[in-house]
């Protein structure tokens, strides 16, 4: 994934602990995305020492304060002028890598990250005072984050859990020969529709040499980031016969990709009523045949995939 255009591993993404890992959530509510009201803090514990919930939560539900000192990494909000989202979560635009970018990201409705930057000696503020990370072992993990779901209700936590890799580095002696294979699951899209767009990917080993242990790790994501271009397909003689309504450049910062290696484009099909291809009459009707491509890489390959095909009806 990507925020603000730095690459991200993500949690599913078999990230080791030398990486920038983006630990994501999404808040829905009764079927869609949506903001708490409010965000105060994500924190990082063992898993393994922390294995009931009563070992870091007091009565209340929220972290209790003799769990202190297990805490490994902590993130807060902000006050400053680029806090957009609930609390002060941060702009996704304003994230920077550095020792203290230790904020809360809000990336759209209902979808937030904090990064465990291994890369560097991060530091976050805790009870006001600088707290240097100390994720730093191949090890389960658990984040919880204290929020307010809503405008009356009590602070309460949600708590997920990720795990640091130390086989993502390997050696093999010959070089990997991948092969994909991409499958749009979207047929047909009713139009005034906001639909995801999903695109499931499967990638194999053609080596034959090569040890299973390795090839399992190709199951697991390997796609971190992807961007998708969206194409009318006219049959009408009068127009272009392939019509671009939306360009990789539109959507490399909004792709997601899940632990399936299942990359998702959110298409909002209101926008083509008002796109300036529409307006100008070369787009031709609205409604018809459409098709996607998406671009992704692979070790030092760039795949772009063939069209897929749907209709907006």
């Amino acid at each position: 994934m990507q925020l603000n255009s730095y690459e991200l591993v993500d949690r599913h993404n078999r990230p080791n602990t030398t990486q920038r890992v983006g630990l994501r959530v999404f808040f829905i509510n009764d079927g869609v995305y949506q903001d708490p009201a409010d965000i105060s803090s994500v924190t990082v514990f063992q898993k393994d020492k922390n294995t009931s919930p009563s070992s870091i939560l007091n009565s209340s539900g929220l972290i209790a304060s003799g769990t202190h000192g297990n805490i490994l990494m902590h993130f807060e909000v902000t006050s400053t002028s680029n806090a957009t989202g609930p609390g002060g979560a941060l702009d996704a635009t304003s994230y920077t890598p550095g020792v203290g970018a230790s904020g809360i990201y809000r990336i759209r409705t209902g979808e937030y990250v904090v990064v465990l930057d291994g890369t560097l000696s991060l530091t976050g503020v805790f009870e006001g005072s600088g707290f240097a990370n100390k994720v730093s072992a191949v090890n389960d993990y658990i984040d919880v984050w204290t929020v307010k779901k809503s405008a009356t209700a009590n602070y309460s936590t949600v708590i997920n859990d990720f795990h640091l890799h130390d086989d993502t580095f390997f050696v093999v002696t010959e070089p990997l020969l991948l092969k994909t294979s991409n499958r749009l699951v979207n047929k047909k899209i009713p139009l005034g529709s906001k639909t995801d767009m999903k695109i499931e990917t499967d990638v194999f080993i053609e080596n034959k040499n090569i040890d299973a242990t390795i090839r399992n790790i190709f199951k697991d994501s390997v796609i971190t980031s992807g961007m998708v271009q969206i194409l009318k397909i006219n049959e009408n003689e009068q127009l272009a016969g392939h019509v671009e309504v939306s360009a990789y450049s539109d959507t490399s910062a909004g792709i997601r990709v899940t632990s399936e290696n299942t990359l998702i484009h959110t298409f909002d099909t209101n926008e083509l009523l008002t796109h300036a291809k529409t307006a100008a009459g070369t787009l031709g009707s609205i409604r018809g045949v459409y098709a996607l491509r998406v671009k992704y890489t692979l070790l030092s390959e760039t795949i772009v995939t063939p069209l897929l095909f749907f209709q907006i009806i």
